[in-house]
C-alpha cells in the first residue's frame, strides 16, 4: 500500500468511526452529528443567511438547504425575512433548538475529552499542524478556518 493511500484510508477509518461514536451519543437528542453542527454554528453566529451557515459547516459541502429544511421542519431553527436582503432569509434557533444546546455542549465535550485521552497534546499539535497544509484548501478547511478565527 501506498503511504498516501494509507493516509487516505486512514483519515477516513477515523472519520467514520468518530461519527459512528458521535452518532451514538447525540441519539438521546434525536439528532444526528450534521443537524449537532449546525445548532452549534447557529448558537455562536446567530442570525445569519444560508449562505453564511453553509461557509461555516465542516459536515456539508455547497448549500445546507435541505438539512436546515429538515431541520426547520423538525422545530429546532426558524427562518426570518433578512431586512438587508429581500431575497434572503435569517436563520435562528428556536426555543426548541436552544433547549437541548446544553446537552449537544455536554455530549461534545465528553466526546472531544474521550479524543484527547488517545493520544499527548504535542502529538495533537503536530498531527494538526500535519494536516492543515492538506485541508487548508478545501471548502470544508475554509469552513473551519472560519470557525476557527471566528469571522
Amino acid at each position: 500500500m501506498l503511504p498516501a493511500e494509507e493516509f487516505r484510508y486512514l483519515v477516513l477509518a477515523l472519520q467514520r468511526e468518530g461519527n459512528r461514536q458521535l452518532s451514538d451519543a447525540l441519539r438521546p437528542l434525536g439528532i444526528t452529528p450534521s443537524q449537532a453542527e449546525v445548532i452549534q454554528v447557529l448558537a455562536q453566529y446567530q442570525p445569519m443567511t444560508l449562505l453564511q451557515l453553509g461557509e461555516r459547516l465542516v459536515c456539508e459541502g455547497g448549500s445546507p438547504s435541505r438539512l436546515v429544511g429538515t431541520m426547520v421542519e423538525a422545530g429546532w431553527l426558524e427562518k426570518h425575512p433578512n431586512p438587508d436582503d429581500g431575497r434572503a432569509v435569517l436563520l435562528r434557533l428556536t426555543s426548541k433548538g436552544e433547549a437541548i444546546l446544553p446537552a449537544l455542549m455536554d455530549i461534545e465535550e465528553g466526546f472531544n475529552t474521550s479524543i484527547g485521552t488517545l493520544a499527548e497534546p504535542h502529538e495533537f499539535e503536530a498531527l494538526i499542524a500535519g494536516l492543515w497544509p492538506l485541508a487548508r484548501a478545501s471548502q470544508p478547511g475554509q469552513a473551519l478556518l472560519r470557525r476557527k478565527h471566528n469571522t
